[in-house]
C-alpha cells in the first residue's frame, strides 16, 4: 500500500478542516470543527503548517497529523486515519519518519495526549519512544444558591502576564499554557487577592483556560474561591480535558464535577 506524505502547506485551512473531520470518523470522541474554529484552535496552540502532514493514497487524503511547535518543543496536536485503513499497522510507518524529521529540525521534546481508553494508541506511542507522564481531566462547574466565591474584577492579559512571569516558572499542559491566550478572545479576571483566571466565551459554553494564584496567596483557598466565583458568574463553565490529575481535589472541593473522559499526556525526549 503506497502512501505519499505531503506537507500541510499545500492545503488551505478549509481543506485541512475537511480532511481532519473525514479522518476522525467513528473515533472515540466525535471531532467536528468549522474552518474558523480550526484556525482559532490550532492557531492558538501554535500549529506549524510546515511540519504538519497529510498522507495521500491515489491522490486522496487518508490520514493527517497536526503538529504544534514552540521553539524546541513540539506537540502532536491531532492524528487520525480514515476508518478503512485503521488496524493495518500504518500509523507507526507514518509517525516514525515524521518524528524523526522534527528531531532534525531541532525539536528536543515532543508531547501528545491520547484518550485513556485508547489502549492501542497508548501502545503505539510507547513503541515510538513516548512515556506516560500524567492523567489529564476535565471539569464542569455547578452554580450554587449560596454564593461562596470571591468578587471578581476585570483585568488585562498583560497584567496577568506580569503577575505570572514574576513567579517561579511552572510546567503546564500544552492546551492550558498561558501562551495560547494571546491568540484566543478571552476575558481575564482576578480576585484582588492574588487569584487570576482567563475565560473564553466564543464557544458554545464558557471555558476556563487558565487559573493562576500568586505565590504569596497560595495555601489560603484563593483558587477554590476563584473557581466557585467563576461557577456562579458563568453557569455551565467547563475546562478542557487538560487539567493535571493532581488538581482534582481542588476542583471537587469547589463544587465542580469531573467529566467522564480522561486523557493521558505522553512525552518523548
Amino acid at each position: 500500500m503506497e502512501l505519499t506524505a505531503t506537507s500541510a502547506l499545500h492545503f488551505s485551512f478549509t481543506e485541512l478542516t475537511d480532511i481532519l473531520g473525514h479522518c476522525f470518523q467513528n473515533y472515540f470522541v466525535p471531532f467536528s470543527l468549522t474552518p474558523e474554529a480550526f484556525a482559532l484552535r490550532f492557531g492558538a496552540e501554535g500549529m506549524s503548517v510546515e511540519d504538519s502532514c497529510v498522507w495521500l493514497q491515489d491522490g486522496e487524503p487518508v490520514a493527517i497529523a497536526i503538529i504544534a511547535r514552540r521553539d524546541s518543543i513540539a506537540r502532536l496536536a491531532a492524528f487520525a486515519i480514515v476508518p478503512a485503513l485503521r488496524g493495518k499497522g500504518l500509523a507507526r510507518s507514518m509517525l516514525a519518519p515524521l518524528f524523526a524529521a522534527l528531531k532534525t529540525k531541532g525539536v528536543a521534546r515532543l508531547y501528545l495526549e491520547v484518550i485513556a481508553e485508547n489502549n492501542a494508541g497508548i501502545a503505539l506511542y510507547k513503541s515510538l519512544g513516548f512515556r506516560d507522564a500524567q492523567a489529564l481531566h476535565g471539569f464542569k462547574g455547578s452554580s450554587t444558591e449560596n454564593p461562596q466565591g470571591a468578587k471578581l474584577h476585570s483585568a488585562t492579559l498583560d497584567s496577568l502576564y506580569r503577575a505570572l512571569f514574576s513567579a517561579p516558572p511552572e510546567t503546564t499542559p500544552w492546551q492550558l499554557d498561558p501562551l495560547t491566550l494571546r491568540s484566543l478572545p478571552c476575558t481575564v479576571l482576578n480576585t484582588g487577592r492574588g487569584a487570576w483566571a482567563a475565560i473564553t466565551t466564543h464557544g458554545p459554553a464558557p471555558q476556563l483556560r487558565y487559573l493562576f494564584v500568586e505565590p504569596a496567596s497560595r495555601g489560603k483557598r484563593e483558587a477554590q474561591r476563584m473557581l466557585q466565583a467563576l461557577s456562579e458568574q458563568y453557569p455551565g463553565i467547563s475546562t478542557p480535558v487538560s487539567v493535571p490529575e493532581r488538581l482534582t481535589p481542588l476542583f471537587l472541593a469547589a463544587g465542580y464535577t469531573q467529566m467522564k473522559i480522561t486523557q493521558r499526556e505522553m512525552i518523548s525526549d
